[in-house]
């Protein structure tokens, strides 16, 4: 039997491919594009990992449009607790106050270096004298100072801190003592207020990891960050780690803080820092 041109007789059988080189093109170009439920399945997972993403809590600030400028003085030791790293928990702070929309932080090195220069803190906490001085120095819209008042890094972990706004306005009239403050049992933990009225922007808490408040609350917070993810428990690493823990503290205290920075902003429209004067 004559063959016709292009025909190979032996790719009659199934099982002898290698001599039909056409024949192996197209399964190796079949093979490369996957089954519909393989496609099915990659979009399963992908939508369900996007169902999964939550954002994390935002912090707004009350002065926008207006861009604030911050600076972050360490935090004085009134926990008792000599251990106490005075820089890592002030640079927590520092980090929980660069995520404020509206809101950008000098590095803690550089308030560190002009309150050396000026040899202010040295010995004792400043007066607000001083911290106006700083503030020039700085060039800052406002610092926050403030104080740890209860560490424990054992668990469960216990933390606590004083934060307090002082403007370049210098509107402040006293000064600042974080022993001057009364406390109240609340159902987020202990909470600290001044015993009068006053226009001070501050805030203050002690926050129990074995408190329900505290629990739910931190629950909150760890969801859409990475640390989340890190460990079995709800909440990652942050029930584990003090450093976390801290940073967590510091966001519920400033989100109080920037909440009474708002009120009093709706009550003095003609604030200093709201109308964008030195």
């Amino acid at each position: 039997m004559k063959n016709v041109a292009g025909w190979n007789p032996l790719c009659r059988q199934e099982a002898m491919t290698s001599a039909c080189p056409s024949s192996n093109v197209r399964n190796r170009q079949f093979l490369r594009f996957p089954t519909v439920p393989f496609l099915f399945g990659v979009v399963f997972v992908a939508l369900m990992g996007g169902c999964r993403y939550q954002k994390p809590v935002d912090l707004n600030s009350p002065w926008l449009p207006r861009q604030q400028v911050w600076a972050v003085a360490p935090l004085a030791n009134e926990s008792g607790v000599s251990a106490v790293d005075r820089l890592a928990v002030s640079d927590a702070l520092v980090l929980e106050t660069a995520s404020i929309d509206g809101v950008d932080v000098l590095p803690l090195n550089r308030t560190l270096e002009a309150m050396t220069a000026l040899q202010i803190g040295l010995n004792g906490i400043p007066t607000n004298e001083e911290f106006q001085v700083l503030i020039q120095e700085l060039g800052v819209d406002a610092i926050l100072v403030g104080t740890v008042i209860a560490y424990d890094p054992y668990q469960p972990l216990r933390f606590g801190a004083s934060i307090q706004l002082i403007e370049a306005s210098g509107r402040v009239s006293q000064a600042f003592d974080p022993r001057s403050l009364t406390m109240a049992v609340s159902e987020r933990g202990v909470q600290t207020g001044l015993s009068g009225p006053s226009p001070l922007v501050q805030a203050s808490g002690i926050f129990d990891a074995e408190n329900h408040g505290v629990l739910m609350s931190l629950e909150r917070y760890a969801a859409g960050r990475s640390t989340h993810e890190l460990a079995r428990s709800g909440v990652g690493l942050y029930l584990l780690d003090m450093d976390e823990f801290s940073e967590f503290v510091f966001h519920e205290l400033l989100d109080r803080l920037l909440s009474q920075a708002q009120a009093h902003l709706g009550s003095d429209p003609a604030g200093s820092m709201a109308s964008g004067t030195p």
